[in-house]
C-alpha cells in the first residue's frame, strides 16, 4: 500500500475512533491519543544499522512535520542476541534466523518485529493535522524513500491504543 494511502487510512480511522487517555495536569485533564507503530527491519540490515536508520528517521519526521509533530515519538527496540549461522532453528524464526529475541515468556514468532514506536498526540485533531501534513505528496515521497532504506514496509502495523493505566512504586 502506498504511504499516502496508508496515511489516509489512518486519518479516516482517526476521524471515527476516539480512545481517551486522561492524564492529570496542573490545571486540568488532557485527553491524549496514542498510536503504536510496529516496524520490521529490511532484510540484510544489522540490528545496529536498523537502529541508526530508525533514529535518523525519527528526526526526519520531526523536521518534516514541524509544528504538527506529536507530543512524543518514543521508539523501543526488541532486545536480540547475535547468534550467527550456528543458531538453533528451534530458537529462531525465518525472519530472524541469527538474531532471536531475548525472551522472558512467549515464542520467537511473537516478537518478529524489531521495534515499536509510540506516538502521543494532544487530540484527534492533532492526529489529523499530522496525517494531513505527512500525506502531502512531497513529504510522503520523502518519508517513503527514507523508509525504503531500512524498513520492510509492507509488514509495518499501526494501531490506536485504548485506555492506558499505570501502577507506580510511589
Amino acid at each position: 500500500m502506498p504511504p499516502s494511502t496508508r496515511l489516509k487510512n489512518i486519518l479516516f480511522i482517526a476521524s471515527f475512533l476516539t480512545f481517551n487517555i486522561t492524564v492529570p495536569t496542573l490545571n486540568s485533564k488532557m485527553t491524549l491519543i496514542r498510536v503504536v507503530v510496529f516496524t520490521y527491519r529490511k532484510s540484510g540490515l544489522t540490528l545496529e544499522e536498523f537502529k541508526s536508520y530508525s533514529e535518523q528517521h525519527g528526526h526526519l519526521l520531526k523536521r518534516l512535520a514541524s509544528d504538527v509533530f506529536p507530543i512524543s515519538h518514543r521508539r523501543s527496540y526488541i532486545a536480540r542476541e547475535e547468534k550467527g549461522s550456528d543458531a538453533d532453528a528451534t530458537e529462531t524464526t525465518a525472519r530472524n534466523p541469527t538474531t532471536p529475541a531475548k525472551l522472558f515468556l512467549g515464542q520467537q514468532s511473537d516478537f518478529d518485529f524489531d521495534a515499536y514506536t509510540e506516538l502521543t498526540f494532544a487530540s484527534q485533531e492533532a492526529v489529523q493535522a499530522y496525517v494531513a501534513k505527512t500525506s502531502q505528496p512531497d513529504i510522503a515521497a520523502t518519508i517513503a524513500a527514507d523508509e525504503e532504506k531500512f524498513l520492510d514496509r509492507p509488514k509495518t502495523g499501526i494501531v490506536f491504543l485504548g485506555d492506558v493505566t499505570e501502577v507506580n512504586n510511589a
